[in-house]
């Protein structure tokens, strides 16, 4: 990492904390002692004295000014270990909860043929949790993803979901007959949510996952694309949604080969009626993108997604312009890091976040998260406040 970038990094994760102030409620306040204790300026006959010629000029070489320090990378991720509660949702900060379940009834809703709309995935919860009216969101939302390989043979996973101001649940799952997972819900998608008792909500959250990782390290994401297109393929294959499409890869697939396997076994809907791609990755090593065009099923081989179609044809590089920025700030990160720990997965995500590309301060990267495929734990910041980290094990 050069100094620039280094010294960039550093100062993000000390000024982040304060990036998202409307959302928390807090402040930010001018120090009044700010400019105290500060070095006077320089005089002029201090810099006349300090252009004084020598009497020897000498040798070339001999006074060169000496190479500034590298700044240190920052190994720490700042983060505090956690574990969900059974049963019940844990508050670990202001909107951020933890909980963990068991079965969520999966098996069943695949069993009567999937859904093939947001409104039939919400009629089964109802009748599953006896919650009348609980519908799902249309969000509008960016988001950034990378898969990087450790020098020691580690894989990790990293996300970054930008939104604004909104309540998370970081859900930890073990279906009967499925892989245990970690996954992140933003429960403003869930509309209603909130009349849900919170004994239950995590059950229905289980079906609204953005992002997740299994026991296997399967890890999975979905990403918007702004485009008027929408995905609704029409065969005679079961059903899904896009939430739940993710729900199946991660209790189902342990590999990136099983999970398109899995994709291509049934017609995709797309959830909140917008376009989107998956970003898939496993302990191999393989990471892919997912899209969808004149519906059909495309997979591109790539590290890297943020938010617009990658796939060679008419809509390549279709989507925001910011997503391309975004994207480009990545590949330039990680082509930097042929070999990328979980440390410097969290600075490409410090480097993609939302308020680096975007000056209005109500919108920000609502969460990041890092999977650890390898060691199977999951680290999660909200609102860019890189400081501070929230780490669970998956069985822990």
């Amino acid at each position: 990492m050069n100094l620039k970038r280094s010294v960039g990094v550093l100062l993000a994760m000390i000024l982040l904390s304060g990036a998202f102030a409307s959302c928390s409620g807090g402040k930010s306040e001018q120090d009044p002692s700010a400019g105290e204790g500060q070095n006077p300026p320089v005089t002029e006959a201090a810099d006349v004295q300090a252009q004084e010629i020598p009497d020897e000029i000498p040798d070339a070489g001999e006074n060169e000014p000496e190479a500034e320090p590298a700044a240190q990378r920052d190994e720490s991720l700042h983060d505090e270990r956690v574990s969900a509660p059974e049963g019940e949702m844990s508050e670990l900060d202001r909107g951020l909860y933890l909980a963990k379940v068991g079965d969520c009834g999966f098996s069943a809703f695949l069993a009567g043929g999937g859904a093939s709309s947001d409104a039939e995935v919400a009629a089964f919860l109802t009748s599953l949790l006896k919650a009348p009216g609980l519908t799902f969101l249309t969000p509008d939302a960016a988001c950034s993803t990378v898969a990087a390989e450790s020098a020691d043979g580690g894989h990790v996973f990293g996300r970054n979901f930008d939104w604004s101001c909104s309540e998370v649940l970081l859900l930890e799952t073990h279906p009967a007959d499925g892989y245990a997972s970690f996954s992140t819900v933003n429960l403003d998608f869930l509309r209603e949510s909130a009349n849900l008792p919170k004994e239950v909500l995590p059950t229905a959250a289980c079906y609204a996952p953005l992002d997740g990782m299994n026991e296997k390290g399967l890890a999975v994401s979905v990403n918007m694309i702004s485009d008027s297109a929408r995905i609704s393929q029409s065969t005679d294959k079961p059903d899904l949604t896009t939430t739940t499409a993710l729900r199946l890869m991660l209790d189902r697939a342990a590999t990136v080969e099983e999970a398109l396997d899995l994709l291509g076994s049934y017609d995709l809907h797309g959830s909140y009626d917008m376009m989107i791609h998956f970003a898939v990755s496993d302990v191999t090593g393989r990471a892919v993108d997912v899209e969808y065009v004149g519906g059909e099923m495309i997979v591109v081989e790539t590290p890297i997604l943020t938010n617009f179609y990658l796939a060679e044809g008419e809509k390549q590089g279709v989507g925001s312009e910011e997503s391309h920025r975004r994207y480009e700030a990545l590949e330039a990160f990680m082509s930097a890091h042929e070999k990328a720990d979980i440390v410097d997965v969290r600075d490409a995500l410090v480097t993609a976040r939302e308020s680096a590309f975007d000056p209005d301060p109500s919108e920000g990267t609502e969460w990041s998260v890092l999977y650890d495929q390898t060691n199977l734990t999951a680290t999660w910041y909200r609102r860019e406040q890189f400081d501070r980290g929230f780490t669970a094990k998956l069985g822990s």
